[in-house]
């Protein structure tokens, strides 16, 4: 346990640090966000909400891809002690890569959805045009964010992200209500449209913006190194995450029994609201760390052990509320949710554990640690929810993320051991 003396400290030192700023930020909107998503899910019926799950996951994993990891290396390379020129250039490099890559990946997507890859529903194949064109705004916006975030503009990076989820939860909710779905995803992409604008203007107000494309080749190399890196294990983590929305969209054909998963799936956001601030909050500063092994390490276990009680009462929280409340709410419409919502809930949690240790791994420059997590979980997940779904059903597909959730947490354990030991 900690003892008093040390959790003032630590208080005192996340607060300098910007932490309840930017947690304060990601409280409010998670929970406006949150509040925005059960409107919706008031508003549409289960079927559309398996709809957006299937297209937000394609979204988070195509988003990677497009992006090509070089928000990633702008956070890496600018946490790092360089001159304020050399992290400029570095930022317009990663700029200039990501609108290509990111361009160059809807069209292909474009094509693609024409001859019915993703989806045999017929609405889903007319949304992805517009569920997916935030490759390109959203991907572009969290080159900002990473620029940001390494410069450690803490309270910039949470006034953006409370700017922009605020205004895409109004647009959302005034939409929805007037065109259902459609609505709903014509006011996801103006938001970003709009961030996208503000950072751009903010950026500018410090900065003078010429991408000059020959430097950006020059540059390539350093970016590359951790951008690959970084783009394998993100992808391999995503697509480990959401292996059993991927099996739902294609090997069951009950839409709105993937909607009630889906909506299970959907509570386990606010389980990540604090692991994220903190992995955010800490990433810039253990790469700043990286040659001081001991300060390194004492910094880690102070937050490490700090995560792991947060995690823990969430969960419990969430499994002892969770139910009651959403059957006051809804009137018993997705009560049906409720079946697979705790399996979910306790297998995002055990992923969540490794948050802290991810981000640690990614400090140290050990990105190819996170590559073996993400691909080790990513090939148990596949197999435990292929026999888990034929065997139980959709069901099955719940009880598999406890299964993937340990295998994660244990395989990140490991790798941040042998990362640490090479410091």
């Amino acid at each position: 346990m900690l003892i008093r003396s040390e959790i003032t400290n630590i208080f005192k030192n996340i607060h300098q640090k910007g932490f309840f700023h930017l947690l304060s930020a990601n409280l409010l909107i998670q929970v406006v966000s949150f509040a925005s998503q059960l409107f919706v899910a008031g508003i549409l019926s289960p079927d559309d909400i398996g709809r957006i799950k299937i297209i937000q996951t394609y979204l988070s994993i195509f988003s990677i891809v497009a992006g090509m990891g070089f928000n990633a290396s702008t956070l890496k390379l600018c946490s790092e002690n360089r001159t304020n020129e050399e992290k400029n250039s570095l930022f317009q490099s990663a700029l200039f890569f990501t609108i290509l890559s990111t361009l160059s990946l809807y069209i292909i997507i474009l094509f693609l959805n024409f001859l019915r890859i993703f989806s045999s529903d017929k609405l889903i194949q007319w949304l992805i045009p517009l569920g997916l064109f935030p490759l390109f705004s959203n991907s572009i916006f969290m080159v900002f964010v990473s620029f940001f975030q390494a410069t450690k503009k803490i309270k910039l990076i949470s006034n953006l992200t409370i700017s922009n989820k605020l205004i895409s939860i109004v647009a959302i909710l005034i939409l929805t209500s007037w065109y259902g779905i459609k609505g709903y995803y014509v006011a996801y992409n103006l938001s970003f449209i709009l961030m996208l604008i503000i950072s751009f203007r903010i950026y500018t107000s410090h900065f003078d913006f010429k991408i000059n494309t020959s430097k950006s080749f020059l540059n390539f190399s350093q970016h590359w190194k951790y951008a690959k890196t970084s783009m394998f294990a993100y992808l391999f983590s995503e697509i480990s995450a959401y292996v059993d929305i991927l099996f739902l969209n294609f090997f069951v054909k009950d839409m709105h029994q993937i909607g009630f998963y889906s909506f299970a799936l959907t509570l386990t956001v606010l389980l990540k609201l604090i692991p994220t601030t903190v992995q955010q909050i800490t990433i810039p500063y253990f790469s700043s760390l990286s040659q001081q092994k001991n300060e390194f390490t004492t910094a880690f276990n102070r937050y490490n052990k700090m995560l792991y009680l947060i995690i823990i009462l969430t969960l419990l929280a969430a499994l002892a509320f969770a139910p009651l409340l959403l059957h006051l709410i809804f009137v018993g419409k997705y009560d049906p949710s409720m079946q697979f919502f705790p399996y979910l809930a306790i297998g995002w949690s055990l992923r969540l554990s490794a948050q802290l240790q991810n981000g640690a791994i990614f400090g140290l420059g050990k990105l190819h640690y996170n590559v073996y997590t993400s691909s080790i979980t990513l090939i148990f997940n596949i197999v435990t929810i292929s026999i888990f779904l034929y065997f139980l059903g959709i069901t099955g597909a719940a009880y598999a993320s406890i299964f993937g959730g340990i295998v994660f947490a244990v395989c990140s354990r490991y790798f941040f051991s042998k990362a640490k030991a090479e410091m």
